[in-house]
């Protein structure tokens, strides 16, 4: 059995969590950390534009000089990052320079590059379809002049490579963030890379590690229930040679590892269960088997996997304008429809001077702004103050500083109780649009490299101790998760009493995960819950289709809800406010078992006549007998 961590789930993240967590827990064999979301890369494109020793995300830096005390004394755990970004060289060059400087002991760096194929897809002629937009279909020659990015999610190999040289710390690009914790595996137990099954296993426990805390509470339903939110615990993955793994966190800090939050990360932007893509094998959630075997301790095993995609994933990013947005708050009676008179004021000021936009929104947070969904509004009349916000976005720069300059006059000119301001005018920012592709395999080959720091400070080793006494625990911050009373499905009066779930991004598409909270509700909530309703319910949004994926495993459903990201100003614009809006759905008085005409059997085809959310409804199992879809074309 090895036992790896995780540090880091985003660029932005906790900056002392890899101090904290190697101080709780020394003798964990890997580090995992995380820095790279999609749109990432092209950030770190404009600060390598103004200076080509950059391009990698320069908090690792100081990361690693905060871990030389700990590499010292002895200490003996791996790091394996993505904090590369578009410079991996570079940061390993500037790690070296840190850790000498701190007086740590030589190390080994290795350095996986070969995932930027931007010339390759600067170079296609148009006639290369996998560059055509996974999402949109569309071609790329529509936004190929404007490329910043272009990076292949590479697999473990490369890092195994590293591994197997000495590499104390691992610094990569682009690489699938499960595939981080599958290399410590493949190294770790000698494992064939077509051993499909314990590759499916470690990819599993990427997954669930990959987003730090939210496997320990962070971001969960039942937040407010949690432990001790202020030391949220980091989590830890005790995964054994069969791929099985067992997730849990250190007794040192607070959070809690349950079935529930284990069961919400697993379905956390999977997409379909039955196929989950990876670089180093195609997996399927729905044989997995989630059980508690003792507290904050959750196993899981039952992984299966297939073999490898013969293409890999290319995120890419464009220049694709620029973009504005800013708040006000509007305080006092009438809250809600002061503040739409104030956007329509300000957009019309902006049409009045001949500005054209791309897109503009108003937004009333405060009043289910973010998820304007009709059972969230209905009672705007109530609210004495909300938040106003505006965006704008266009090809042209001038007309987003116009906006810029147009909010402001509120404040003197708006509703009495206008307030908010002390930031001043939005900035303006450039837009960078995500791309996403395919590539073929062998075209993003991963090149290693191994340097070795050196230990300028010889004297200062002899006094390395740890952990410092500032992270010193005397006692367990953790405790059991509350014991709660819930309600039966007769009690519950709406979704969120008897589901709990979880949100987020796929493209301009997001994903859903709701699950039962008592397993034997599954059944009404698979004949309830049917991507009609979804599509329904989420209707103002501008949904194209809805696809449903069944795992009566773990009882739950998966939605993914197609085209409902398509608008880049909202303020939810990655979909993490979507499962609680769905769990607001109100229970209506039919909650009968029995399976549907539409559940999970067979073929159902509407065709409505009507515009607007009709056109093609279908209902239809999957090659693996969990799934749904309506397909909703205007």
């Amino acid at each position: 059995m090895i036992r790896v961590g995780n540090a880091q789930a985003f660029w932005g993240d906790r900056p002392t969590a890899a101090r904290e967590l190697l101080a709780q827990e020394p003798e964990l064999d890997f580090l995992t950390m995380d820095y790279l979301a999609e749109v990432s890369l092209s950030i770190l494109a404009v600060q390598r534009e103004r200076d080509p020793r950059l391009g990698y995300a320069r908090d690792f830096v100081d990361v690693v000089s905060g871990l030389a005390d700990y590499w010292s004394s002895g200490g003996r755990c791996r790091l394996v990052v993505n904090a590369g970004g578009l410079n991996p060289l570079a940061c390993a060059e500037a790690c070296m320079a840190a850790m000498e400087r701190a007086g740590c002991r030589p190390l080994k760096i290795g350095v996986v590059s070969g995932d930027d194929v931007l010339t390759l897809l600067q170079a296609d002629d148009g006639t290369c379809e996998l560059f055509a937009n996974l999402d949109s279909m569309q071609p790329l020659s529509q936004v190929q002049s404007r490329l910043v990015t272009a990076n292949a999610y590479l697999g473990c190999q490369g890092i195994v490579q590293a591994l197997n040289a000495g590499a104390d710390i691992v610094i990569t690009g682009r690489v699938a963030d499960p595939s981080m914790v599958a290399a410590c595996c493949v190294y770790a137990f000698d494992w064939k890379l077509d051993d499909w099954d314990r590759l499916a296993g470690a990819t599993v426990a990427g997954h669930l590690l990959e987003c730090g805390t939210q496997v320990t509470g962070g971001i969960s339903t039942d937040w407010l229930d949690i432990p001790d939110p202020t030391h949220l615990g980091f989590p830890i993955a005790e995964i054994a040679e069969d791929g099985s793994c067992t997730i849990t966190k250190s007794e040192c800090s607070g959070g809690h590892v349950t079935e529930r939050t284990v069961k919400e990360q697993l379905l956390y932007e999977i997409a379909d269960p039955a196929h989950y893509l990876s670089p180093d094998v195609i997996v399927s959630f729905l044989s997995l088997q989630v059980g508690q075997v003792g507290i904050n301790r959750v196993e899981v095993r039952g992984a299966k996997g297939r073999t490898r995609p013969p293409t890999l994933k290319v995120s890419a990013t464009y220049r694709d304008g620029y973009r504005a947005s800013g708040t006000l708050t509007i305080f006092g009676p009438q809250a809600v429809r002061k503040a739409q008179l104030c956007g329509e004021v300000v957009l019309q000021r902006l049409d009045d001077a001949g500005h054209e936009y791309r897109d503009t929104i108003v937004e009333c947070l405060g009043n289910a702004g973010s998820v304007p969904t009709e059972n969230l509004t209905r009672r705007a009349e109530e609210l004495f103050e909300c938040v106003l916000r505006i965006a704008v976005e266009s090809t042209s720069k001038s007309a987003a500083e116009q906006f810029s300059r147009e909010l402001m006059p509120l404040v003197t000119a708006g509703p009495q109780g206008t307030t908010g301001y002390a930031e001043g005018r939005p900035r303006v920012h450039e837009v960078f649009r995500y791309w996403p592709c395919l590539i073929e395999v062998d075209l993003a080959e991963p090149h290693v490299e191994l340097f070795t720091s050196t230990n300028s400070h010889e004297d200062l080793r002899e006094l390395a101790s740890w952990p410092p006494a500032e992270l010193r625990y005397e006692q367990s911050l953790s405790s059991e998760p509350p014991i709660t009373s819930e309600k039966t499905l007769s009690q519950a009066t709406c979704l969120a009493d008897v589901a709990y779930g979880r949100s987020g991004d796929k493209g301009t598409s997001a994903n859903i995960g709701i699950l039962v909270r008592k397993p034997d509700d599954y059944a009404w909530l698979k004949t309830w819950l049917t991507p009609e309703r979804v599509a329904e319910f989420f209707e103002p949004l501008g949904v194209l289709a809805v696809e449903r994926y069944e795992m009566p495993n773990v009882g739950g459903l998966n939605f993914v809800v197609r085209g409902i990201l398509r608008r880049a100003l909202r303020n939810d614009a990655q979909g993490k406010a979507l499962a609680q809006a769905l769990l607001s759905m109100r229970l209506d008085d039919d909650r009968s078992l029995g399976e549907s005409d539409g559940g999970a059997s067979g073929h159902i085809k509407d065709m409505q006549s009507d515009g607007g959310a009709s056109g093609h409804i279908k209902d239809m199992q999957s090659d693996g007998g969990a799934s749904g879809h309506i397909k909703r074309q205007s």
